[in-house]
């Protein structure tokens, strides 16, 4: 609740440091409310990459044991969405998925894992992947090995980047506001 208090104060007092400059000092008071927008947006983007990390160790340490994982199912369904033509026109496409069930056995015992991936086909049926699951608790299952993050809070390190240019800009006189 704190994080989301500074958050909403700190981007009210920027909004209103940039929208509504003080007459004689327009370009500080600009130049404040740019950099502490800034400020705010390198924050939340330091936390997004500190939580994408913590994420990503606590799913390293569950998902320690692997397993063959088979298809015993795959459920039909059809995804419909407008594509825009190259001559202006407008066309219903209509794609057909599988959302595959998976079959597993740990210690004697088998699970089954309704996967959220959809596969483009029919033919993957009997197909076996590699399962990555919680030695503790068997029934917790992906499909997909844990994956460093790479490219997290990198959006708003952008959005920094831009108001750090602003605030700059503003500053030294070559941003104007009328």
């Amino acid at each position: 609740m704190k994080h989301i208090k500074i958050i909403v104060i700190g981007s009210v007092l920027a909004i209103a440091l940039v929208a509504c400059p003080i007459e004689y000092t327009r370009d500080i008071t600009a130049g404040i409310g740019f950099l502490i927008g800034a400020v705010l947006t390198g924050w939340l983007g330091v936390r997004r990459q500190k939580g994408a990390q913590e994420e990503y160790v606590s799913e390293v340490r569950r998902y320690t044991a692997r397993t063959m994982m088979k298809i015993v199912h795959l459920e039909e369904s059809v995804i419909e969405r407008w594509e825009h033509e190259e001559n202006g026109s407008d066309r219903l496409r209509r794609e057909r998925v599988y959302q595959p069930t998976y079959e597993y056995t740990v210690n004697g015992k088998t699970y089954q894992y309704l996967s959220r991936q959809p596969l483009p086909s029919k033919q993957d049926l009997g197909r076996q992947v590699v399962g990555y699951y919680d030695p503790h608790q068997p029934d917790r299952i992906t499909e997909n090995q844990p994956r460093k993050p790479v490219f997290s809070g990198a959006y708003f390190f952008v959005w920094t980047a831009f108001l750090l240019f602003f605030s700059i800009m503003s500053f030294t006189g070559q941003l104007s506001f009328s």
